[in-house]
C-alpha cells in the first residue's frame, strides 16, 4: 500500500478517534441480555478488540444478518462504525461486527492477511456468533486490504459466508470450489477515480468470477468521484450491495417476501426485484410446512399477479410511444425503459411476446459490443477508438455497454497523448444515459404506483411489517 493509502488510513483513524472518544463504548460480553443498538466491545478468542452492535430487532422468527465489516490498512476495529456510523439504521436486522486483523500493521495497527491466522479468528467469530443469537446470512464487508481478505475468506470457507462485498480490493490467490461458486454472492465495490487501487483491479476481478462461473455476481464502480475521495468508505453504496446480497441470498418463502417488503416501501421500487423474489417465493413454497404454505400462499399469489399486470402496463405503456417496436429509432428514456423493464419481466410470456422486436434488438446491439470489446482489446489505435466509440454510442440496448465503456475509457485515458476528445464524447453520452435514466425511473414508478395501492389491499401484511426503505443514490 503506497504513502497516499497510508494518509488516507491516518484520515480515517482520526476521524474514528474524534467520533467514538466522547462515549467509549461499554465493555460486554455478547448475549441476549446485552444492550440492543449500542456499540459495545469484546475480545476474539486470539484476544484481539472488537466492536460490535446488535439490532433493535431480532428473534428466531426472523433471524439477523451477522455483518462482519473489515478495515483496511493501517487501520483498526474503530474505523467501520465511524464511517458507517448510520449502517444499522438503515439495516435494522443487522448484527454489526468489527474485528482488527491479526497481522501487525503500521504503528500499532492490524491487518486482515490472507492466510489461516486472521482466517481463523474471522471463522471463530462467525461461529461464536451463531451460537450465542438466532443468525441467518453472513455477509463479510472488506474495505481495501479488508477487501483482499475478504475475497479469500469466502474461496476457503464458503459454507460460513453467503456474501462479501470486497470494496476497493483486488483478487490475488483465491479458491474457486464449486460450493463458492453456487453459494457465495459476490459484491464488488470500486470507486472509478480510485488512485490507491485502480479500478482495473475490480474489472479485471469481475472478469475472474464471471468466467468461474459464480451464479451470483455484481460489479458496481461509482462514478463522480475525485482521486482524493475514490478510496473512501460509500455508505450509500454499500447499503445498496447489502440488499442486493439479501435477494440473491434468500433461502425460504418468508425471506423472499421480507425482500418484497422491504422493496415496496421504497420511493421508486424495483419491480425487478419484485418479480426475482415472486419467482423465488412460488419456488420454495412445496418445500414450506404446511402452515406456512396456508399463510403465505395468498401472499405470493398477490405478488405474482402484481408483476404479470406490471408486465402488461409497461408493455402497453412503451408500445404507445412507438419507438420500441422501430428498430431505428433513436435512444432515449424509452430505452432506459426497456432495460428496467426486462429485466423484471423476462420470464413472463406476454411481455416476451409484445417486445419481441425490442429484445432482438437488444441481442443485436451486445453481440455488436460484444464483437467491439474483443477487437479493441487488439487494436487500441485512435481509428479503433473511434469505432468503439461509435458503437458504444448505437448499441443502447446492449446489457454489456458497461464493460465496454470501461474498457474504452481506460484506452482514451492511456493513449500517447491521452485522447481527451475521445474521452469527451464518451463521457457526454454517459451523461445522456443518466438523464434519460431518471426520466424513465420516474414514468416506470407513476405507472406502477396504482398497481401497488392494488397490492397493498390484496396483501396488506407486506406494507404493514416492512422498513420504510430510504431510496438508494
Amino acid at each position: 500500500m503506497n504513502a497516499l493509502a497510508h494518509g488516507f488510513g491516518l484520515l480515517f483513524a482520526l476521524v474514528g478517534k474524534a467520533a467514538l472518544a466522547q462515549k467509549p463504548p461499554a465493555v460486554v460480553e455478547p448475549s441476549a441480555k446485552a444492550p440492543r443498538g449500542e456499540v459495545l466491545e469484546w475480545k476474539s478468542a486470539q484476544g484481539r478488540t472488537y466492536w460490535y452492535r446488535l439490532p433493535k430487532e431480532m428473534d428466531g422468527k426472523q433471524p439477523a444478518n451477522l455483518l462482519l465489516m473489515l478495515h483496511g490498512t493501517g487501520l483498526d476495529h474503530r474505523w467501520s462504525f465511524a464511517n458507517y456510523f448510520d449502517l444499522p439504521n438503515q439495516r435494522r436486522r443487522d448484527l454489526v461486527v468489527s474485528p482488527d486483523g491479526l497481522t501487525p500493521g503500521q504503528g500499532d495497527t492490524f491487518n486482515f492477511v490472507q492466510g489461516p491466522k486472521d482466517g481463523e479468528q474471522i471463522a471463530g467469530l462467525i461461529a461464536d456468533f451463531k451460537a450465542r443469537f438466532p443468525i441467518g446470512r453472513v455477509y463479510l464487508y472488506g474495505h481495501s486490504q479488508g477487501a483482499f481478505f475478504t475475497y479469500w475468506f469466502a474461496g476457503e470457507h464458503p459454507e460460513l459466508v453467503d456474501g462479501i462485498i470486497a470494496h476497493a480490493g483486488n483478487v490475488l490467490d483465491v479458491k474457486h470450489g464449486k460450493l463458492a461458486r453456487q453459494k457465495v454472492a459476490i459484491a464488488i465495490l470500486h470507486g472509478r477515480a480510485d488512485a490507491v487501487v485502480p479500478v482495473d483491479c475490480a474489472i479485471r476481478t469481475e472478469k475472474i468470477y464471471r468466467d468461474e462461473g459464480y451464479a451470483k455476481l455484481r460489479l458496481e464502480i461509482v462514478d463522480g468521484l475525485t482521486e482524493r475521495s475514490g478510496h473512501w468508505p460509500l455508505p450509500d453504496s454499500v447499503v445498496k450491495l447489502l440488499g442486493w446480497l439479501d435477494q440473491v441470498s434468500t433461502q425460504s418463502v418468508a425471506q423472499s417476501l421480507a425482500v418484497v417488503a422491504n422493496e415496496v416501501q421504497a420511493e421508486a421500487p424495483d419491480v425487478a426485484v419484485i418479480a426475482e423474489q415472486a419467482k423465488k417465493a412460488r419456488a420454495l413454497l412445496p418445500k414450506a410446512g404446511e402452515a406456512e404454505k396456508k399463510d403465505l400462499t395468498p401472499v405470493v399469489t398477490a405478488v405474482q399477479a402484481f408483476v404479470a399486470k406490471a408486465a402488461l402496463i409497461h408493455a402497453e405503456h412503451l408500445l404507445a410511444s412507438g419507438e420500441v417496436a422501430d428498430p431505428k429509432a433513436a435512444f432515449g428514456a424509452w430505452a432506459v425503459h426497456f432495460q428496467r423493464a426486462d429485466a423484471a419481466f423476462a420470464d413472463d410470456p406476454e411481455w416476451k411476446k409484445r417486445m419481441a422486436k425490442a429484445r432482438d434488438l437488444a441481442k443485436a446491439h451486445d453481440k455488436a459490443v460484444e464483437k467491439a470489446t474483443k477487437t479493441f482489446d487488439k487494436d487500441s489505435t485512435k481509428n479503433s477508438r473511434a469505432a468503439a466509440l461509435q458503437v458504444f454510442e448505437n448499441a443502447f440496448l446492449a446489457p454489456s455497454a458497461n464493460e465496454l465503456r470501461s474498457v474504452l475509457e481506460q484506452a482514451c485515458t492511456n493513449a500517447q497523448p491521452p485522447d481527451d476528445e475521445c474521452k469527451r464524447k464518451l463521457l457526454a453520452i454517459v451523461d445522456a444515459r443518466a438523464a434519460a435514466a431518471a426520466e424513465a425511473k420516474k414514468a416506470a414508478a407513476t405507472l406502477d404506483r396504482a398497481l401497488l395501492d392494488e397490492l397493498k389491499t390484496a396483501a396488506p401484511g407486506l406494507f404493514e411489517s416492512a422498513e420504510p426503505k430510504a431510496e438508494a443514490k
